[in-house]
Formats: structure tokens, sequence, C-alpha cells
């Protein structure tokens, strides 16, 4: 957990992720954002604690949807200004882990 983002973004653009010619300057806050409550460690919770605070949800109604649009405008600034992709090979393992976990999921008694 280096948080090395500008070596990761190279890997993304190795892996066809990202376009060579994406936008570094951009890519990297983000990524620094999305990525730096999980490098902490902890699990699943911790990192659930992590975004809540990096989003200001301390449990109100009013925080939580403050905190959810504030996600959804992150997400949005992603999907709208970094031109990302999923190369078919990623996406195949990818289904592949996901049934091999619901395969063992059903068979472990």
């Amino acid at each position: 957990a280096n948080k090395d983002y500008a070596a990761l973004i190279d890997d993304f653009v190795g892996l066809g992720i990202l376009p060579p010619d994406c936008n570094r300057a951009k890519v990297l806050p983000l990524m620094d954002k999305a990525l730096s409550p999980y490098v902490k460690g902890g699990g699943a919770k911790k990192y659930e604690q992590e975004l809540k605070t990096l989003y200001g949800m301390d449990g109100s109604v009013e925080s939580t949807v403050g905190g959810f649009q504030a996600m959804t405008s992150d997400m949005l600034t992603v999907l709208n200004d970094i031109p990302f992709s999923i190369p078919p090979y990623f996406a195949l393992l990818a289904r592949a882990v996901v049934t091999l976990e619901g395969l063992a999921l059903q068979a472990d008694p």
C-alpha cells in the first residue's frame, strides 16, 4: 500500500483499462480519493466507515443524502470525464471468480 497511484495509472494503461492519452492530472486525485480508504486496511467495515467519514455521513438523514449525492457526483465524474473500459478478458475473469464464489457459498454447509 505505497499509494503510488501514478504507477497504478501506468498499469491500468498497460492492461487496457485506461487509454494511453488519458488525462492523468484528472485521474490521479480521483484514484487517490477512491483508494485511500481502502489501502488503510481493516476490511469492509473499516472501508465503509472511512467512506462515511470522507463524505460526511454521520448517520442523520441529511448527511446521508448529502454524502450519497457527493459519492454519485464523484462517480459521474469518473464515468463521464475519464474514458475507461473493461477489457473482455478482465470481465470474463471477474465473471468466473463470481461464479466460483457462488458455487462455494452454495456448497459450504
